[in-house]
């Protein structure tokens, strides 16, 4: 294949982060194209009564800030005619302890929390919305295989395809094990958590009350978050190598058992269980978000640990930043990726970054220790913490984005 017609901005990576990015720049005109290594996505079925196979178990909490950003993309309602889980309350404890604390919606008098969607839901949403614009090209079932940084008129990458495509910007939104983050060259600090997240949809024998659930167990969290189904919830399992394998082969009547064990009389009753998948959790933070020509978005600059469900509302803000540095640069006719430029980007979102990964660290760290000292303190500062109204109600303002 030949070099490709001139386009001002090339996304590698077309899930939530780089689709979004690709639909925020094209609505200001830039002209963008999107490579993607996996298949196209089928189209979500709409039925929210589905059986539990039939519900994705990989699930975004997404914040009133990213909902509200969402709604700006024009892709919110999209995404509510499919199904998108409210929550109004959370209720976090201490499973070794007695410390907890508890989250509504009406102490910060806003109607939600946020939302339970399922990523193909929101992936869905967005190649609607990109469909009716003629300033995107996607290619599916391509990765990037090399990119040349040194030409004077910006970055020309070459797919595993064999396309050639040339590009003022290039962004890296593929992922944790990002191959535009390597191509360029840009180093990260990281590490392995030393554990799993086992990921489901359960049914449960109640109504979940549009509640998050999240448990601290001696072996890593364990979160329930409700789905558009009152009954259906979506779970996040995080467990210690050497845990995670004997749970995972259960037959599915041992796993629920498990499962309510672990979550005590806290939480609902689970009654059924849909397959089970796994991920190994890691940290990992790129060193530099950028360089002439490139930027990176979302867990192909920072992956942190599920705990709070925070990476796709950080990987968000990404996405509106670069859009609005990009954009600004764009209608000035400037070269979109300068570095001085990027380095804007950089220094807006590196800071952000850098104290979510640090609380999400203390928070694991803090949790995830059986040191009965630590335990006893996490359980008085829990409890003192839910008893303190206007501190409670500061934190559940930050978890709000």
């Amino acid at each position: 294949m030949g070099l490709d017609a001139d386009r001002d901005v090339v996304v590698v990576g077309a899930g939530i982060a780089g689709l979004a990015l690709a639909l925020a720049l094209a609505q200001q005109g830039v002209q963008v194209t999107v490579i993607e290594a996996g298949q196209e996505p089928s189209v979500p079925p709409a039925d929210v009564t589905l059986g539990l196979a039939q519900w994705d178990p990989r699930v975004s909490a997404l914040t009133p800030t990213s909902t509200a950003w969402l709604d700006r993309l024009g892709v919110w309602d999209l995404i509510e005619s499919k199904r998108a889980g409210p929550y109004r309350t959370m209720a976090v404890w201490d499973a070794s302890g007695t410390g907890q604390i508890t989250f509504t919606a009406d102490d910060l008098d806003v109607p939600f929390l946020g939302h339970i969607v399922e990523n193909r839901v929101t992936i869905a949403a967005l190649l609607t919305a990109i469909s009716r614009r003629s300033n995107i090209t996607l290619h599916w079932n391509e990765g990037i295989e090399t990119a040349d940084f040194s030409g004077a008129e910006g970055v020309v990458i070459t797919t595993t395809a064999g396309r050639q495509l040339a590009a003022s910007l290039l962004v890296g939104a593929d992922g944790a094990r990002s191959r535009t983050r390597e191509l360029a060259a840009l180093k990260t600090r990281g590490w392995s958590y030393g554990q799993h997240a086992i990921v489901t949809t359960v049914r449960l024998a109640a109504h979940h009350q549009e509640t998050c659930f999240q448990a601290f167990l001696d072996t890593g969290p364990l979160a329930l978050l409700p789905l558009a189904e009152p009954t259906l919830c979506s779970i996040v399992w995080s467990l210690d190598d050497g845990h995670w394998e004997d749970l995972k082969a259960l037959n599915d009547a041992d796993f629920v058992a498990a499962l309510n064990k672990a979550l005590g009389s806290d939480a609902p009753t689970v009654e059924a269980v849909a397959a089970r998948s796994t991920f190994p959790l890691r940290q990992c933070h790129a060193t530099d978000y950028i360089r002439e020509g490139l930027a990176l978005v979302g867990d192909a600059a920072h992956s942190i640990h599920p705990l709070a469900g925070q990476g796709i509302n950080l990987g968000l803000k990404d996405v509106a930043v670069l859009a609005e540095e990009v954009g600004v640069a764009w209608q000035d006719g400037m070269p979109v990726g300068q570095e001085f430029l990027l380095r804007r980007y950089q220094r807006r979102r590196k800071t952000d970054n850098l104290l979510m990964m640090s609380a999400m660290e203390g928070f694991k760290r803090g949790f995830g220790s059986s040191h009965p000292a630590l335990r006893v303190a996490r359980n008085i500062g829990l409890n003192w913490v839910d008893g303190t109204l206007p501190l409670k109600n500061w934190l559940a303002r930050e978890a709000l984005g």
